[in-house]
């Protein structure tokens, strides 16, 4: 036979084992539902991931989409597989850029020693099928831009421009040394497993010094040619009053020598020259002869 003690002891630890295993159940639910978010990865379009476990890369890719990795034990690394900027530009101007990363200009010296600041952008991606590499031998996309990206680039923004002189980048075409940067940056990205899209030079500062002197060399230069144009043009002026002075000199004397060969050409030039009225033609009388023209020079030369 059973007492009320054992009878109510019994009924009491059936009651407190049964929230107990309720506990265990929720637990075990929780951590499925746990275990089931953690398996899963939303890789997002223009991206892709690369699944490492326990620190190790696997070499396996998540392309964008829902994909499945194994819960606690598989991590993943993200990297861009569109266009990503890095700039080099004055602090004042990196409030406005919409880089991906900012940086400083890179300061270096021409041939002839002419110290400058280069400004440059490059838009670069993630070769999907080395992005495993990249994880391994690299790290994220940040250790990218680091240690490739800007690395090369401004060891190579450094050297190229020396072997040009100020004058040249100043006043030439600067597509030569952005074209001959981005032709010996290519192969090194090629090398880490990206892809260069496009380099290009924003901005070439000189010293102000340089500039004041490039400045006083352009005007000295248009002074001389602004000389040199006065000169040819008082040496034409020059030459067309000896033209003009041998012309009329030669009118002269055809005019003089057809008149002593023909006297009779006074009275003619005469006549004509009554009839116009714009002729200065003087007269003048003379006793024994009668009237005779006397032929205004001036107006026998501008014929």
């Amino acid at each position: 036979m059973f007492d009320r003690e054992t009878l109510g002891g019994s009924k009491g630890s059936d009651m407190l084992r049964a929230p107990r295993g309720l506990g265990w159940i929720v637990f075990v639910v929780v951590v499925a539902l746990i275990a089931l978010f953690s398996a899963g990865r939303v890789v997002d379009a223009g991206t892709v991931r690369v699944v490492k476990r326990f620190g190790r890369v696997t070499g396996r890719i998540l392309d964008p989409g829902l994909n499945w990795i194994t819960p606690f034990i598989d991590s993943t690394v993200e990297y861009n597989t569109k266009d990503i900027v890095y700039e080099t530009a004055p602090p004042e101007k990196h409030a406005i850029s919409e880089a991906d990363y900012k940086d400083f200009p890179v300061d270096t010296t021409t041939e002839d020693g002419q110290q400058i600041d280069l400004s440059y952008s490059i838009r670069w991606r993630v070769e999907r099928s080395r992005a495993p590499w990249i994880a391994q031998q690299i790290g994220d996309e940040e250790a990218l831009a680091e240690r490739v990206v800007k690395f090369h680039s401004r060891i190579l923004a450094r050297q190229i421009p020396r072997g040009y002189k100020a004058s040249e980048i100043y006043t030439g075409d600067i597509t030569v040394v952005q074209e001959d940067i981005a032709g010996e940056l290519r192969p090194l990205f090629e090398e880490k497993g990206l892809v260069l899209d496009s380099f290009g030079i924003r901005e070439i500062s000189f010293s102000d010094d340089y500039i004041d002197a490039i400045e006083e060399k352009q005007i000295e230069k248009e002074r001389v040619t602004t000389e040199a144009y006065k000169a040819e043009q008082a040496k034409y002026r020059k030459d067309a009053t000896i033209t003009e002075a041998e012309g009329e000199a030669e009118s002269i004397r055809i005019k003089g020598q057809a008149l002593k060969e023909n006297p009779d050409m006074v009275q003619l030039e005469f006549v004509r020259s009554l009839r116009d009225p714009e002729s200065k033609v003087k007269v003048i009388v003379i006793p024994s002869e009668g009237v005779l023209p006397l032929l205004n020079l001036g107006t026998v030369v501008g014929e």
